[in-house]
């Protein structure tokens, strides 16, 4: 949870979660800014100050650049707007801070525009974009021209071009959703959420990127996708930081304090694929390698381990309703070993078996 508390008035306005409270777009459910103001009246002066200038602007997306992006705009605003005449210092430094923080975001906005191709497209009217809203309490489904399916979840929110489709597919994500992608090689579909972009042909996965969030997250179902982190300062859109290829049952997170993108497994991975006929989860006698082979099949996620270390291990088990961890937590303690989930597969050490 960031520490609002060390907020200033233009920190506060570039906040989204803050501008959506102040447009009296979020849940009615939601009650964290009421009780955040309530329990900090010496900010009172602050907010209403940081109000002011949202509602009097209407900035809805600064959260789509980076901080550094902000940095650059706003210094190279003000080496444009410093004053030339020393009489200026009459000025009340209070109406001048507000007049100040109005011309950088205004600023800043013109910049981004010049500056950042992407962008332009992220801030575009609401009359030259389709908008689906979820402010309810339950999920729900619809499809886009390409026939993707998307499961949106309550309290997000999908923009896209009324262009969509016919050149390109990009969509922007705030919240959670579920995609069910229409396979499409030559047109790639493109999901933005904040600095992170996900990239697939034709497959299924979930996105979880809620702006309070402290990180986002992109789960795999079936498929492969495709997670980087977007250089906006770069004249090529494509040009990667980081990239990170999922498979089912992985996950990227990205967290948006260290600006860390990390490969892991889904908290409940899920079998892909049926068990092959004659063959079950109930083991007597069985060789480890056996019993790792055949869950390796059905999840569809790399299990490591050395095999000539535990070439003597035997387990006789039960495996049938255990989920995946469960499953490896049993064997681990059968086998005297422990295991770890690094860079999205599962690793098993130990002594071995005598």
């Amino acid at each position: 949870m960031k520490n609002y508390n060390k907020y200033n008035v233009e920190e506060f306005v570039q906040d989204s979660y803050f501008r959506n409270w102040v447009f009296d777009e979020l849940s009615p459910n939601d009650t964290f800014w009421t009780n955040w103001v309530q329990l900090n009246p010496e900010k009172n002066a602050i907010i209403e100050e940081a109000k002011s200038l949202v509602i009097a602007l209407k900035v809805k997306n600064l959260d789509l650049f980076t901080q550094q992006e902000i940095s650059d705009g706003i210094l190279d605003i003000l080496n444009d707007t410093q004053p030339k005449h020393a009489n200026f210092q009459i000025i009340s430094r209070n109406w001048l801070r507000i007049a100040a923080s109005i011309t950088l975001i205004l600023g800043a906005t013109w910049w981004f525009i010049n500056r950042n191709p992407l962008s332009l497209d992220n801030i575009i009217s609401k009359e030259q974009k389709a908008i689906h809203f979820n402010n309810g309490t339950k999920a729900i489904i619809f499809e886009l021209s390409d026939g993707s399916k998307i499961t949106l979840e309550p309290q997000s929110e999908l923009h896209y071009g009324n262009e969509f489709g016919k050149e390109k597919r990009e969509v922007f994500l705030t919240g959670e959703a579920f995609f069910e992608v229409t396979k499409d090689t030559q047109r790639p579909f493109l999901i933005y959420t904040g600095k992170l972009v996900t990239k697939v042909v034709g497959t299924s996965f979930s996105i979880k990127a809620y702006e309070k969030d402290n990180d986002i997250s992109v789960s795999v179902r079936t498929g492969k996708v495709t997670v980087y982190r977007q250089d906006a300062k770069s004249k090529n859109s494509q040009s990667l930081s980081t990239e990170i290829v999922l498979v089912p049952n992985q996950k990227a997170v990205f967290e948006k304090d260290q600006e860390l993108l990390v490969k892991t497994l889904v908290d409940k991975p899920v079998q892909l694929n049926e068990i092959p006929k004659n063959t079950n989860l109930v083991f007597e006698e069985t060789k480890i390698l056996e019993v790792l082979t055949t869950l390796e099949n059905i999840y569809g996620v790399k299990i490591g381990f050395d095999k000539e270390v535990f070439s003597k291990c035997s387990i006789t088990a039960n495996l049938q309703d255990e989920t995946l961890y469960q499953k490896l937590d049993l064997i681990c303690e059968l086998i005297q070993a422990k295991f770890e989930v690094i860079d999205g597969e599962i690793m098993i050490y130990g002594k071995g078996c005598q």
